[in-house]
């Protein structure tokens, strides 16, 4: 069965409402700097010059937030295209492909808790990580139990109890 994680609502509407505090905070400082006739007098030196605080209204405080609304809403369209998909032969991930007989470890340890679990693999004779978390990607869950059940790794039931069976694993 075909199983897909697509990028996260939450990372999306996240970055679209910092884009839009951006914009709005940007748009704040060209009226204080160009248009507020009592701020401009305030921070005017005796010739007529600005000073720093209307030179950081005017110019760098709004060209720093239009940088920074563009970073954002490049990353919320990235986002929404953003996909992992877990089908009968592998995972495709951004990042590439990823057969199952490669995979060496799932460490789901974190997933219910903090939203996170890595997939350790061998790839190109080198062990490799790849850390998927849910505010990344939507129907995570689904996506893991598709990977746990192809690859035939135990359930976390188990992997626990011989965790704490293993006297090694056992904190002094």
């Amino acid at each position: 069965m075909t199983v897909q994680a697509t990028g996260s609502r939450h990372k999306t509407n996240t970055d679209w409402i910092i884009v839009a505090v951006c914009l709005l905070a940007a748009v704040w400082f060209l009226y204080d700097g160009w248009m507020s006739k009592s701020f401009i007098e305030e921070h005017s030196q005796e010739d007529g010059s600005p000073d720093a605080t209307l030179m950081t209204n005017r110019y760098y405080a709004p060209i720093g937030l239009a940088v920074a609304a563009f970073w954002f809403a490049l990353g919320a369209v990235r986002t929404k295209g953003r996909q992992i998909v877990a089908d009968d032969t592998g995972l495709e991930t951004p990042a590439g492909r990823i057969p199952y007989d490669a995979i060496e470890l799932i460490d789901r340890r974190y997933f219910e808790k903090e939203g996170h679990f890595t997939i350790q693999f061998r790839q190109d004779n080198a062990a490799k990580k790849i850390k998927l978390r849910d505010r990344d990607y939507d129907s995570l869950a689904l996506l893991l139990d598709e990977i746990v059940k192809q690859t035939g790794a135990a359930p976390a039931a188990e992997t626990e109890k011989q965790d704490h069976n293993n006297p090694e694993n056992t904190p002094e």
